[in-house]
Order: structure tokens, then sequence, then C-alpha cells
């Protein structure tokens, strides 16, 4: 039953999923995920792809859900704006390390940014 309230999927998850969209199946992955009440949930590039609706709901999700359940999500990403509305910590990594690390806040103020993609513009010398 939790399963089937995270994805959101109404009567489609009746359906086959071979039917289903790219977004209708990221839902569904990320329910199976959640269903367990995991503790730590490792979720990489989990909009990748999506439409603007999709990626919305799955923001959301992973959002409410940690904030409702105590989760810790390690959240990998290229979207930096998605890294900043769903993470209270974040490490930036170039070249295969750790370039600089804190709250969005924190970096954002520390490199005079309007938000975490020209932090990360800065911290790796790109323009």
């Amino acid at each position: 039953m939790r399963g089937l309230r995270i994805a959101g999927l109404g009567d489609k998850i009746r359906d086959r999923t071979a039917t289903y969209s790219k977004g209708m199946r990221r839902r569904l992955l990320l329910a199976r995920a959640l269903m367990v009440k995991p503790k730590l949930a490792i979720l990489d590039e989990p909009t990748s792809g999506l439409d603007a609706l999709h990626a919305y709901y799955v923001r959301r999700i992973i959002r409410d859900y940690a904030k409702q359940r105590g989760l810790t999500v390690v959240l990998l990403s290229h979207n930096m704006l998605e890294v900043e509305f769903l993470c209270d910590r974040v490490a930036l990594i170039h070249d295969g390390r750790i370039v600089v690390e804190g709250s969005p806040r924190e970096l954002k103020e520390a490199y005079g940014a309007v938000n975490l993609e020209e932090v990360f513009a800065k911290v790796a010398r790109i323009g």
C-alpha cells in the first residue's frame, strides 16, 4: 500500500509496465526503494530525462519523504538547481575530487553566487 501511495500512479498501477512512460517507471522505482522505509537512500540522477511534471513529482516525493521519515538521501546529480532544491548539505566534485562543501546558502554566500550552478562554475574555473 505504501509503495502505491509513493508512486502516485492511481489506476495506472494495474497496467503493464511496458506501457509506462519513463517518468512513470522512475516513480515506480522510487516507490520501490522508499516503501521499505530505508534510513539511507542513494539516488543517482533521479530526474534525468524526465519531463517537467514527472521531475517535479519525483523531487517532491524525495523532499517530503526525507523530511517526514528522517531519511538521509545521498543525491548524485548534474542538475545544480535540483541539488539546491533538495539538499541541506552539498559536496561539489570536479575532476574526481571534492572541491567545496557546505550548505547551499553557505556556498552561494561564500562565492557571491545566485545559485549552485554559478558556484560550481566558479570553483571549477569555468567561464
